[in-house]
């Protein structure tokens, strides 16, 4: 028997009465534990010299349990701010790959001494040049306007472009109104990148064009400066931020530090394709608001729900594990029509309407599927002409209900309608090397399609199938 039952030997009736000392311990205990996690839920965001003030003084209540979650030694690590920014001509779906590159990499420099505080400040999106629409405001949009920032974080610690301004105000007060970075690193590619045929990872300083006085034009901003701003010539992957960090860390230790990499779609992945990238990239859900309206979409033209198609996903992505692709998605085809200037840059792999046509209607016959959803940034006369070589056939696009809707999602926010949807079908057909039919395909194996579903591409003619295809790479877990 245990010593309790020693003590209160042969007592019957209720527990408050067999045993009062033990449970009024009980009730204590419990009355402790509810106070504790009340102060837990009542930590505020504070600066570190302040917490470390309190940690070290252990002079309130709750002190001591709030102290043995926070590693003090973490506090003598600045909080390092690292901005980035892309080339403007680059678009929407290439961006969201430059961000999983710097992901990536924040995930492991938060692992490192000195660098174990640094926050990932994501770029705004600024009139990107597949966005059409110039009868609505697609200026400076945050990334909360496309994703899901609580999920990102629960990958790495990024912060919207307002959140940033809202936290340098709490740091430097509301009258800093003016940003000052520590450091702009501005990339260039080397104009020789292989040394005797070989790639080698590198960065060395050139001298800067003129005009470099210390402003910035950031994405239309004009209250960001840099105390310092150096052009580099580099090559290598993300973790080379890492050695370049290192080699223009500051002198004497800051607070907080404010670092801006321009053209950051030079740096490389490290490990494309590998545990890290999943795991980032599985982190980029899309805005609720975005998954709304192609959910119901896909249901009222489509007929087509997640527990119909066996699509159903765990709340958070956390929870995703490797299964069985069991996925089937709607009783429809999905075809990425790129046209636009792939009609000029990829003449040679891109089809013609009439082609991609046949093969579309090749594809539904032998699925036994009667309806197609294209997403494409064909003119309204090529979608014309697409339905009247498809008449036996039901072709649907997601086109906004109104000028209301258009504005409130934006033109990212339909080609990521356009993406879910697909990501839903049963069947998949991609352009050849297009980077919206890439997050396509990842988003599909995400969901746990079988590969034969997913990883096909459109060939440049419907006479010759075996025309070089997209990369098959699937999805990896731990």
């Amino acid at each position: 028997m245990t010593g309790i039952e020693n003590r209160v030997p042969n007592q019957t009736g209720p527990l408050e009465m067999q045993r009062p000392h033990s449970f009024k311990l009980i009730l204590m205990n419990r009355t402790v534990y509810s106070l504790l996690l009340l102060a837990f839920s009542q930590i505020v965001h504070t600066t570190s010299a302040h917490l470390r003030e309190l940690c070290e003084k252990r002079d309130i209540f709750f002190e001591p349990y709030r102290c043995q979650l926070v590693d003090l030694d973490l506090l003598d690590d600045p909080v390092l701010y690292l901005l980035y920014d892309v080339n403007p001509s680059e678009g929407f779906n290439l961006r969201r790959d430059v961000y999983i590159r710097l992901a990536v990499f924040v995930q492991f420099l938060r692992t490192q001494r000195g660098y174990r505080r640094t926050r990932l400040v994501l770029p705004p999106w600024s009139s990107l040049v597949h966005w059409r629409s110039g009868n609505i405001d697609q200026q400076q949009l945050l990334w909360g306007n496309f994703f899901d920032l609580p999920s990102m974080r629960l990958y790495t610690d990024v912060l919207d472009m307002d959140e940033f301004f809202a936290e340098y105000g709490r740091l430097h007060g509301p009258d800093a109104t003016t940003v000052v970075l520590d450091e702009v690193y501005k990339l260039k590619h080397f104009e020789q990148m292989f040394e005797n045929g070989v790639f080698v990872d590198k960065f060395e300083e050139h001298v800067c064009p003129k005009g470099h006085d210390g402003a910035l034009a950031y994405f239309g901003y004009g209250n960001f400066t840099a105390d310092a701003f150096t052009c580099l010539h580099f090559q290598g992957s993300a973790m080379l931020l890492h050695r370049l960090l290192e080699r223009y860390r500051p002198g004497r230790p800051h607070a907080t530090r404010y670092v801006h990499v321009l053209n950051a779609e030079i740096v490389l992945h490290d490990l494309w394709g590998n545990v890290d990238y999943w795991e980032a990239r599985r982190s980029m859900r899309f805005a609720p608001p975005l998954v709304d309206v192609a959910t119901r979409f896909r249901a009222e033209y489509l007929n087509s729900s997640d527990r119909a198609d066996r699509t159903v996903r765990p709340a958070r992505w956390t929870d995703e594990r490797s299964r069985p692709r069991k996925a089937r998605g709607g009783e429809y085809l999905c075809a990425h029509l790129r046209r636009a200037d792939f009609l000029y840059g990829r003449d040679k792999t891109t089809p013609t309407i009439q082609s991609a046509a046949l093969q579309i209607r090749a594809k539904l016959l032998e699925l036994g599927l009667k309806t197609v959803f294209v997403a494409s940034d064909c003119t309204r006369m090529e979608f014309y002409n697409l339905k009247n070589y498809l008449k036996r056939f039901r072709v649907v696009r997601f086109v906004p209900e109104s000028y209301e809707q258009r504005a409130e999602l934006k033109d990212g926010g339909v080609a990521i309608v356009d993406q879910i949807v697909c990501s839903h079908a049963r069947y998949f057909i991609g352009t050849y090397e297009s980077t919206f039919t890439y997050r396509i395909y990842e988003e599909r194996e995400i969901i746990g399609f079988p590969k034969d579903l997913t990883f096909n591409t459109f060939c440049k003619s419907e006479k010759d199938m075996n025309c070089e295809k997209n990369t098959v790479w699937p999805i990896v877990y731990h």
